[in-house]
């Protein structure tokens, strides 16, 4: 959990700090740009990242069997898809970029622009973040969990001070101010040095002669297929996810274009990110609930497998009963901390923000049980209710309740709230039946 938190503060680095830009009708355009430009990101970066999926349940089913060698070879694996697998969504991203954020930015040309530049510059980091991901996976599925919390601890500590260069700028060393551009560039860089970190500590004996990783031997196309299977569906729901919330931000962007402005578009942004330090952490611990299924699952023990799964939901409802009691009491000043030069867009975001509130008991149990059943193998399952709620309900009552009717921002958030309730029952009536229970990996 404090890994994810700490990888989100990664990401998050860029709106806070653009935030901060003294220009304010700068800062506000750029926090609209992020909007789209972070999931967008997210959907390819994400997509291929899913390589971590498959990477984590193999590993820990073999991990359980107690065979380490053959836990190796699922690293050696991933790793192959993921260069070939990073470097085909960098490319694929880079050149896609201008056209999706030229449909996308309905806000004003100056969010196209700059969230093109944005995203271009992230989708050079693809190739970096899918191999973190693949090394998170292999060490969260032996139960190594604090690896990746040092990578991202490192990672968030270098991504602040060179944002805090390139954004601000630092005549006295020559560096001109660049704003979002500048963000975009360290968190680019700050993605490899995250993968020369998790490669260094790979290298060490303790695993490197434990776990025999580097081997040609290891070649093995059934265990690449295997990854590529279950990669497929897990990252299929990450692009439907991140698609929904893009259109989601084209309809915020067209509300924003009736009043004139980017505050409802920064707005979204900011709630986003209020809400990823909710669900960031829900999904580190689903990902530790997973690692605990597929172990159970691989020891033969269904039955913890799910006790699993449902302690984990217990727990987490109880941390979101605080977390959304916040929500409700000071939403302008949980907004603020995002934009603090801008005091329209914490009022245009006020009231969603409490309107989430009251779906975060149902978050937890979407997330965490998603996160459950990707370790369990039913990953399709995942993809199909992922795609059927998006594009079913989150997209068309987004811009039914938005745009269309009129109802402006609380619209397309309660649209959001409706989604994410959905997304809940559907994990927890899944997570009840026992068919998850005998998949074979």
């Amino acid at each position: 959990m404090l890994a994810m938190i700490t990888q989100f503060f990664v990401n998050a680095a860029d709106t806070f700090m653009v935030g901060r830009v003294a220009d304010k009708d700068i800062a506000t355009v750029s926090q609209a740009a992020l909007g789209l430009g972070m999931p967008l990101f997210w959907a390819i970066g994400g997509f291929f990242s899913a390589v971590s999926f498959g990477t984590q349940a193999m590993t820990a089913r073999r991990y359980a069997e107690g065979n380490m060698d053959k836990a190796g070879q699922v690293l050696f694996n991933s790793l192959t898809v993921a260069t070939l697998a990073g470097v085909f969504g960098m490319v694929v991203g880079y050149f896609m970029t201008p056209l999706a954020v030229s449909f996308l930015a309905t806000a004003s040309p100056e969010q196209a622009q700059l969230g093109s530049d944005y995203t271009q510059l992230r989708m050079l980091g693809v190739p970096a973040m899918v191999v973190t991901f693949s090394f998170k996976a292999f060490f969260d599925g032996i139960g190594k969990t604090h690896v990746h919390l040092w990578a991202a601890l490192t990672m968030n500590v270098v991504n602040v001070v060179i944002n805090y260069f390139l954004i601000y700028g630092y005549p006295s060393l020559g560096i001109p101010e660049m704003g979002l551009y500048g963000a975009g560039i360290a968190s680019a860089l700050t993605t490899y040095i995250g993968s020369v970190i998790m490669l260094a500590v790979s290298l060490r004996p303790e695993y490197l002669q434990k776990y025999n990783f580097y081997r040609l031997a290891h070649r093995s196309k059934a265990i690449m297929s295997s990854i590529v299977r279950l990669m497929i569906p897990s990252g299929s729901a990450t692009v439907i996810l991140m698609l929904g919330f893009l259109l989601f931000m084209r309809f915020v962007g067209e509300i924003d274009a009736a009043e004139g402005g980017n505050v409802n578009s920064a707005a979204t942004k900011a709630i986003m990110d209020t809400a990823a330090l909710c669900f960031m952490p829900l999904i580190a611990f689903g990902t530790a609930t997973a690692t605990a299924v597929s172990q159970s699952l691989g020891a033969g023990k269904p039955n913890l497998a799910a006790r699993y799964g449902w302690e984990s939901v217990r727990v987490g409802i109880l941390a979101m009963i605080v977390i959304g009691a916040a929500f409700v009491l000071y939403p302008e000043q949980i907004i603020s901390i995002w934009a603090p030069n801008d005091p329209a867009v914490a009022a245009a975001g006020a009231s969603s923000l409490r309107m989430i509130a009251t779906a975060l008991p149902l978050m937890v149990v979407g997330l965490v049980l998603s996160q459950a059943l990707y370790g369990a193998g039913a990953n399709t399952y995942v993809m199909l209710v992922e795609g059927a709620l998006h594009f079913g309900v989150l997209v068309p009552l987004s811009w039914l309740l938005g745009p269309r009717l009129g109802y402006g921002m609380e619209g397309v958030w309660l649209a959001a709230t409706v989604y994410v309730n959905l997304l809940g029952l559907a994990m927890g009536i899944k997570f009840l039946s026992k068919g998850w229970r005998h998949i074979r990996l």
